[in-house]
């Protein structure tokens, strides 16, 4: 159970942040991002997700059909409009403007909450998960997400695509979780650009890796940036929803995720 100081400390964290913040600004000064094999677990069940507007993020896959990002990332900001499911594209062994696989996305739930024009207010529901148009090969093992609320300083490891770095994965594996409150979770990994919806992992105490959150935003603080996230377990239990005209949300709420069998 977080204390009452620490909620208070959190609420007045993300009480700083500004839309701006989804798009990760960069973190200057970091020099613990080093490039991996993206042919090798866990890192071959991370991706890259590109749309045809021009952004890209990162993306966890969490079944053979099913990946797991930031929300905002399927969110064009200049139409404010959410993007068609046939703008968004998923590679899989992604280097040097190769992959092994290019998947294309059939269709996306967000969380239930998420409002973009009311961001800061509903970024603990900024989170999507992406439907694939075909299954993944069998030899791709997804990754699970966590159920169980990990304590403060538990070791962590995150990995993506940076903006200054788009064509190779790097992975940030100095970091610890932060304190969690409720529905948001800060934790010390070097986010930046184009790290939006990145995985968070940390080892299970049977030594499989797992998702702890998803990377989605971060706050300056007097030089010490915080990174914030939303937690998997948040996530497990969070109903989705479906942009019916892919400018708005839909009112149709889908069954809740933690039966879906991506969870440990």
């Amino acid at each position: 159970m977080v204390g009452k100081l620490t909620r208070c400390l959190l609420a007045a964290a993300l009480s700083m942040l500004a839309p701006v913040a989804a798009a990760d600004t960069d973190v200057t000064g970091s020099v613990h991002r080093e490039p991996v094999d993206v042919a090798s677990y866990p890192w071959s069940a991370i991706g890259k997700l590109f749309n045809e507007a021009g952004g890209s993020c990162t993306g966890a896959i969490i079944a053979r059909d099913k990946i797991l990002t930031a929300a905002h990332c399927v969110y064009n900001e200049r139409t404010q409009r959410f993007l068609l499911a046939s703008a968004l594209h998923f590679m899989v062994g992604y280097r040097s403007g190769r992959a092994a696989v290019h998947a294309r996305v059939a269709s996306y739930e967000t969380g239930a909450g998420f409002d973009p024009l009311r961001w800061t207010e509903t970024m603990d529901s900024d989170w999507v998960i992406l439907t694939l148009a075909e299954n993944l090969p069998e030899e791709i093992a997804p990754l699970k997400l966590s159920q169980a609320a990990a304590p403060a300083g538990t070791r962590a490891i995150i990995a993506g695509y940076p903006q200054d770095r788009a064509h190779k994965m790097t992975a940030d594996r100095d970091c610890e979780l932060g304190a969690g409150g409720g529905r948001m979770m800060l934790h010390t990994c070097r986010g930046m650009r184009g790290y939006s919806g990145a995985p968070i992992l940390v080892s299970g105490a049977d030594d499989e890796i797992r998702i702890a959150g998803i990377h989605v935003a971060m706050s300056p603080n007097n030089g010490t940036p915080r990174m914030f996230a939303v937690p998997a377990r948040a996530i497990a239990f969070e109903p989705v929803r479906e942009p019916a005209r892919m400018d708005e949300t839909s009112p149709v709420v889908m069954a809740g995720l933690v039966d879906g069998g991506w969870f440990e």
